[in-house]
């Protein structure tokens, strides 16, 4: 029979903005299991259930759209589509991981626009094809706001990271651990 786990719910909860639009910020990492748990410093594995951006930038001017006529063809819509991503001002947020057998390593780039009152931007779509996201015990998601040509987050600029992670470590049988 498998021995069950332990599970706790966490929150990802973070705000860029520009005051610390240069920083490295750690979005997640596994938590520890406290010393009053089972097994004193297991780590926990977690799965991403959610991972959004509320985006709210107004130190760029507002996002213009080339409209698409409702019979465009697909190459008229993406032609649209590049020439809107090219001729409107955008800020970039890179996210990134590492484990303890690898450096850090970018997985995207995300644009950002400003578009108003602000807009919502899942972000689990980045890391997997999923409904949830595992994330390894030793493995660290961080991000970074970059100067993409318009500067980096002014004023009154923000970007909320909101998540939450269901967290599994397994309880292991205390008869078969030795003490060392």
């Amino acid at each position: 029979m498998a021995n069950p786990g332990i599970f706790r719910n966490v929150n990802i909860l973070h705000e860029l903005n520009a005051t610390n639009s240069t920083d490295m910020v750690e979005l997640y990492q596994p938590g520890l299991l406290n010393s009053l748990d089972v097994v004193s410093n297991a780590k926990y594995s977690g799965f991403i259930t959610s991972l959004r951006l509320t985006i709210d930038i107004t130190s760029i001017d507002e996002l213009e759209v080339v409209e698409n006529d409702t019979l465009a063809s697909d190459d008229t819509i993406a032609e649209n589509a590049k020439t809107t991503f090219n001729n409107n001002a955008k800020k970039c947020i890179s996210l990134f991981m590492k484990t303890s057998a690898t450096p850090l390593i970018k997985v995207t780039d995300i644009y950002l626009f400003n578009q108003r009152p602000f807009y919502y931007l899942s972000l689990l779509p980045y890391f997997t094809s999923a409904n949830t996201f595992d994330v390894a015990p030793d493995a660290i998601i961080t991000a970074q706001i970059r100067d993409v040509g318009y500067g980096l987050l002014q004023d009154d600029d923000r970007i909320l990271i909101l998540g939450t992670v269901v967290e599994e470590s397994p309880i292991y049988d205390q008869s078969v651990l030795r003490v060392e």
